[in-house]
């Protein structure tokens, strides 16, 4: 039969178990009703909680007409589908009862296949009065309920945070004289002269240490391994000529220092020295020798390499570095 609904979604077995719950499974009949038409969220969802309290004012309905179980099943899948189709397409109220007539004219006239007489002329019209009275008599309640919220938000804008307002001058006590502005500007243009002649020198001085240390590498690089042997034997050779002379020079202070002290000591006891006032350990016109310091040291050590270097690079006569 086309759009027949009759036990589409609620069986007599169903029915029955919603009438007598089994209590030791702890569901009401509420809790079954959910539970056949996908309504398990009913607690938490507002919504689905709508759904399901329209499902149980038909089956009350329907109970107090005493309907048999194939018409209560008819009208509660009638009453199911005007309900979605109205919420989820927004139909209006006229739209809406065109609908739940054509579907209840369909279940009261018997004219297979086009409809099934499920209820009878007296029945269609205490069905037709139930529905006016209590679904469409909410409509707009259920439309409200079922529609997507929209929140709008408005700003609002003052006319001159539009229009771009002037800069704010300066007042005119603080202007200054023709001859004022120009030694300003006099003043930063030499500050920007003196800061690129600052600049170029520092680039300049850096070009030319960069050039020096490059001609360096090249004469370094130019000079013979014979050359470099040769230096190098040199300058061990007077290092240690340096060495010596240095071995000697403190060896000779020391037996100085010696020899004084042991002629202080022949002197005489008790703390007396035997030397009489404004008399002197060194004799004068005698110079004593000190210990060379650790910057003689170095100087002398430069001075013998360089020595050394000058005498092989005349043996080997190499050409002088470019400058």
């Amino acid at each position: 039969m086309a759009r027949n609904l009759l036990w589409k979604d609620l069986t007599g077995q169903q029915l029955e178990s919603i009438r007598h719950p089994h209590p030791k499974k702890g569901l009401t009949g509420r809790d079954l009703l959910a539970k056949y038409n996908g309504l398990t969220d009913y607690q938490q969802n507002r919504k689905t909680a709508i759904h399901l309290d329209v499902y149980i004012n038909t089956l009350q309905f329907g109970e107090e007409q005493k309907f048999s179980d194939d018409k209560l099943s008819g009208l509660f899948s009638i009453v199911k589908t005007v309900h979605h189709r109205s919420t989820d397409e927004a139909l209006t109220m006229e739209r809406s009862f065109l609908l739940f007539k054509e579907l209840l004219l369909m279940h009261s006239v018997q004219r297979p296949p086009y409809s099934l007489g499920l209820f009878t002329y007296a029945e269609m019209r205490k069905i037709m009065e139930w529905m006016l009275d209590s679904y469409y008599r909410h409509y707009k309640l259920y439309q409200y309920s079922y529609t997507n919220r929209i929140t709008l938000s408005a700003t609002y804008s003052s006319p001159s945070d539009i229009v771009e307002l002037p800069p704010e001058l300066p007042p005119l006590a603080k202007a200054l004289t023709q001859a004022e502005h120009d030694a300003v500007l006099t003043a930063e243009e030499r500050k920007r002269e003196q800061d690129a002649a600052a600049a170029a020198a520092a680039a300049a001085e850096a070009a030319e240490a960069e050039r020096q240390a490059k001609l360096r590498e090249e004469y370094e690089a130019a000079i013979p391994d014979e050359i470099k042997d040769r230096v190098a034997a040199a300058l061990e050779q007077e290092l240690g000529r340096l060495q010596r002379v240095m071995e000697e020079q403190f060896a000779a202070q020391q037996a100085e220092l010696l020899a004084k002290i042991a002629l202080l000591e022949s002197g005489g006891g008790g703390g007396k020295t035997g030397l009489t006032p404004g008399s002197s350990l060194v004799t004068p016109g005698a110079s004593v020798q000190r210990p060379m310091s650790s910057s003689s040291q170095s100087q002398a050590k430069h001075a013998a390499a360089t020595a050394a270097v000058a005498a092989a690079a005349a043996a080997a006569s190499p050409a002088a570095p470019p400058s």
